[in-house]
């Protein structure tokens, strides 16, 4: 069975540059129109409807060494009593290494795979907008299988199209990182703590000779968990970024964890920039189609 997971994120769309007397730049409304270069927008869904049009047909991002494409036949909005709501199917596949294909059960080789042949996989893209009058940030779930992934290639076109098509920027950011931190934790998830500092001695001569630099002390096999989720907890507290751990002050604190079978280095310092990984529970897997 495929490990499932669900990458989460917020979006919101705005204007690039400051506009009117108070300099201020404008966050656009998601539920009423948005004014494009050429177009109006009834709202946020109707940009993803056009930017699935625009990608239905496979595009080679060369940075990425992938291909990319939408499937446009099963785009429909639907809602709720709080959301409106609506996916879309994602292909998407790496290209540029020669490998051979093998059948696990008896070890031949299938096909030899070229490196202008993608293997392609089917993921799909979640979006939701609450409902009400001023509603300026959505949700997008990004579908996972295994270590793959699309949220990057994903988001790349999309403010590209907001941005060609409607001359504004689309920000992506993240959910509650902390709360997301302190679910591993009552999880068991972290397997290995790393606390950093940079460590430069008194004497110049030690300096000169060996030289000093950054200092990793690692820890793991916890015996104390809840300890430890107290300790973590209030790093978060701290505006300083200073951790102290026996006496002593590190700079940086990361974490290693296995998330849905997912090996993850989670930076404190960066925590903002934590992409938030949740598991797909068994009841709502669909083995046929993956998800």
């Amino acid at each position: 069975m495929n490990n499932l997971s669900l990458t989460a994120c917020s979006i919101w769309l705005r204007e690039k540059k400051p506009n009117g007397k108070k300099n201020e730049i404008k966050i656009m409304n998601l539920n009423k129109t948005i004014h494009g270069k050429n177009k109006n927008y009834d709202d946020f869904f109707n940009i993803i409807e056009e930017f699935c049009s625009k990608y239905k047909k496979y595009v080679k991002n060369k940075y990425e060494d992938k291909l990319f494409k939408i499937d446009t036949e099963n785009i429909v909005i639907e809602g709720n009593e709080k959301f409106r709501y609506t996916y879309i199917d994602v292909r998407c596949g790496g290209y540029g290494i020669d490998a051979d294909i093998v059948n696990t059960q008896n070890s031949r080789i299938m096909h030899q795979r070229k490196k202008d042949e993608a293997e392609i996989m089917h993921f799909r893209i979640f979006f939701a907008v609450p409902k009400g009058k001023d509603v300026c940030k959505g949700i997008i779930l990004f579908q996972n299988i295994g270590q793959y992934g699309i949220k990057t290639i994903s988001t790349y076109y999309l403010r590209k199209f907001i941005n060609d098509e409607l001359d504004l920027m689309a920000i992506t950011g993240n959910i509650c990182p902390e709360v997301f931190v302190k679910k591993l934790l009552d999880y068991n998830a972290i397997k290995k703590i790393i606390y950093i500092r940079n460590n430069v001695s008194d004497d110049k001569s030690d300096i000169e000779e060996i030289g000093y630099g950054k200092e990793e002390r690692i820890i793991t096999n916890f015996i104390n968990i809840n300890g430890w989720k107290e300790k973590i907890s209030s790093y978060f507290n701290g505006k300083n970024r200073i951790y102290e751990f026996e006496n002593i002050n590190y700079t940086g604190f990361k974490m290693k964890t296995n998330i849905y079978g997912r090996e993850r280095t989670i930076d404190i310092n960066n925590i903002n920039n934590l992409s938030i990984i949740e598991g797909i529970p068994n009841e709502v897997r669909d083995e046929k189609r993956r998800y």
